[in-house]
């Protein structure tokens, strides 16, 4: 079955559960008007009729649903309820009551049909992620097995004899794919480990000095400028070094497969409030509006050689440190990744 097919069945059903609860919401207040005001005790039975549509109303479609529901109950009951105002001092009072318990019940029921849905879609997610983890994990390791002894007869094949221009260029190009590959799996084993995260005290500045000469070469070979500044106080930061230092890697090769020869690359450190943070920001081709809320799903990727899995494992990086990221980004005109780590002033 096709999507579109899948699209409009759900759209069925929710046009179905709106008829429901607008007729329900009708049938209430019609029978709510025809029986006569003098049957008091009848009155407030049928009044109690409306908590099915105020139900159905959060239940189906949440918070919303359960505020608006509750609204318009409210609309068909008050000219009837204003009515005893006069007349029945004891029943006005019960009725109000009872529309003011609509106005509870509705949000009620929604805000908790919202939260029940929210944790079903988690759940739903972290088994797909535990999935995806396994499957990654066994294909890393088998394409590990073929790329660990591959690199190392390259380095021998280099040492046993010279080799001629054109062999050498080709053997150059099997070392820089096998190093891809080699990320690659690094990635993917990154993303199926679970490690519990052992912190210790960080020099920033050595975390980014160390980052920059890694990524030196590569930069200079495409034509870009790496451009690393880091502000304000030098006490050390509670972090994960090796776990931080693959988020900046991570964060630095999607703005360099961005950026065209010419440009610049930005990594910025500094203290805000209680939190170390760092910027990473291209003038780049940009990211499309509607790529950004799927940038953090595993293998989403828009670059033709890339696993998908770079900006998955910083997210959970950034959430094993309590901390919090932010990415914008235009299209033409570059993106903008804030990380902020708690380091709270005084922090050993």
């Amino acid at each position: 079955m096709k999507i579109a097919e899948f699209a409009f069945m759900g759209d069925k059903s929710r046009s179905r559960k709106i008829v429901a609860v607008v007729g329900l919401l009708a049938l209430s207040g019609m029978v709510y008007y025809l029986v006569p005001i003098r049957l008091t005790m009848v009155q407030g039975l049928l009044t109690r009729f409306f908590y099915f549509p105020i139900f159905l109303g959060g239940l189906w479609f949440g918070f919303r649903g359960g505020v608006g529901v509750a609204l318009l109950a409210t609309l068909i009951c008050s000219p009837h309820v204003f009515m005893e105002l006069g007349r029945n001092q004891t029943l006005f009072s019960d009725e109000l009551l009872e529309l003011l318990l609509f106005n509870l019940v509705g949000p009620i029921v929604g805000g908790l049909s919202d939260r029940e849905r929210r944790q079903r879609s988690k759940n739903e997610e972290l088994q797909t992620l535990a999935a995806l983890g396994e499957a990654a994990s066994s294909v890393a390791h088998e394409m590990k097995n073929i790329v660990i002894p591959m690199r190392g007869f390259l380095r021998r094949m280099r040492q046993i004899r010279p080799l001629d221009p054109n062999a050498a260029s080709y053997l150059e190009i099997v070392e820089k794919e096998s190093a891809r590959l080699d990320r690659m799996t690094q990635d993917m084993l990154s993303f199926a480990r679970h490690p519990s995260v052992q912190k210790e005290p960080v020099d920033v500045r050595s975390l980014v000095e160390e980052v920059r000469r890694g990524l030196h070469e590569e930069f200079r070979t495409k034509g870009v400028q790496l451009l690393c500044r880091c502000d304000g106080e030098e006490d050390p930061v509670l972090l994960n070094r090796d776990r931080v230092h693959l988020v900046l890697v991570n964060l630095l090769y999607n703005a360099l497969h961005a950026s065209t020869a010419g440009k610049e690359v930005r990594l910025l450190t500094c203290r805000h409030q209680d939190y170390l943070r760092i910027v990473i920001e291209d003038s780049g081709v940009g990211i499309p509006e509607e790529y950004l809320e799927r940038i953090f799903q595993p293998f989403f990727t828009t670059m033709p050689k890339g696993t998908g899995l770079g900006l998955a494992i910083t997210q959970r990086v950034i959430e094993e440190h309590r901390g919090k990221i932010q990415v914008e980004s235009e299209l033409d005109f570059g993106t903008r990744v804030t990380l902020d780590f708690p380091a709270p002033r005084g922090q050993k």
